[in-house]
């Protein structure tokens, strides 16, 4: 059997003379999913609805049977579920990673990401590579709190322009950059993101992923003294919610709340315009603490990718 090639127009793909794939719609595809993917974290994330904007999502067949879902594109697979009582997942991802692998583009690593505990195991046998940091998003209610800032510092929103090119970037993106690479540089949490320079830092994705309410709650803190920018908080969309994009305080302000207070800002300003701020946040990680004490809850922690390694 000849396996064909990837196209966004393509409706089916046979896996094997038994198996196949057939584009889904969106919202049907999601609410099986939602029912039959991991309960906790689907629990967790019920309200996202599976980014409809995406057009990736795949039933898959044996035979006329539908027997599961599954999201996949060019070197990425992900949301992998079975319907009972059907149970052989291992066979139908091989099947499935033999398809992806046709797909992609083999100079580059080929990725199923944030992985839950039941599905690791599974991933590993069919050839992907775990990394080695564990992962686990948090969230809670947006909520009103009173901010009293110092008056040694000074709050401002970061704004948004568009550069020669037409493309959109920070106003004050280099301010930005040596603020988080401070505040970053050599540390677990760079390491996990493989940033290790400061062109690493420079916040170039951000804007494509906000708004003027996530721009308008996030933060700039400047020492009033010096004028240096020493805190920020960014908040961007993770699919249709907010989620905190990036925090950071360099080092020689670190214990003065400033975390704390951008996170409450935040919470704050975006009461009634979502409903909940999540973040993401590493095992290990010292800010684990600041989060459970302003009341974020986590979810269930996960490998934040496996993959297969490229073909040199």
């Amino acid at each position: 059997m000849q396996l064909k090639g990837w196209s966004e127009d393509e409706i089916s793909y046979e896996l094997s003379n038994d198996y196949s794939i057939r584009k889904a719609e969106t919202d049907e595809w999601g609410i099986y999913c939602s029912i039959y993917y991991n309960i906790q974290y689907i629990g967790f994330f019920r309200e996202e609805g599976f980014d409809s904007t995406q057009r990736n999502a795949f039933w898959i067949f044996k035979g006329e049977s539908k027997i599961g879902g599954v999201r996949m594109d060019p070197n990425r697979i992900y949301h992998l579920f079975v319907i009972p009582p059907f149970n052989d997942t291992f066979m139908v991802l091989k099947l499935l990673q033999k398809l992806l692998i046709y797909w992609s583009d083999r100079t580059k690593p080929t990725k199923t990401f944030e992985v839950l505990p039941d599905q690791v195991n599974l991933f590993a046998r069919a050839g992907f590579w775990p990394d080695e940091f564990r992962c686990r998003w948090m969230q809670r209610p947006t909520d009103h709190f009173e901010v009293e800032w110092n008056e040694k510092f000074r709050i401002e929103s970061p704004q948004i322009e568009d550069d020669e090119m037409g493309a959109k970037r920070f106003v004050l993106e280099e301010q930005i950059a040596e603020c988080n690479y401070a505040s970053f540089a050599g540390s677990l949490e760079a390491t996990r993101r493989k940033k290790f320079s400061y062109e690493d830092f420079v916040p170039s994705e951000e804007p494509n992923y906000t708004n003027e309410a996530l721009l308008t709650a996030s933060t700039l803190v400047y020492d009033q003294r010096s004028g240096q920018l020493i805190a920020n908080c960014l908040l961007g969309l993770q699919g249709d919610y907010a989620a905190v994009y990036s925090i950071g305080v360099i080092p020689d302000f670190r214990g003065k709340g400033l975390a704390t207070l951008m996170l409450k800002r935040g919470l704050h300003l975006l009461k009634d315009k979502y409903p909940l701020l999540r973040l993401y946040v590493m095992e290990g990680n010292d800010a684990e603490s600041v989060y459970t004490n302003l009341g974020f809850v986590p979810g269930v922690q996960e490998i934040q990718s496996m993959y297969i390694p490229v073909n040199d």
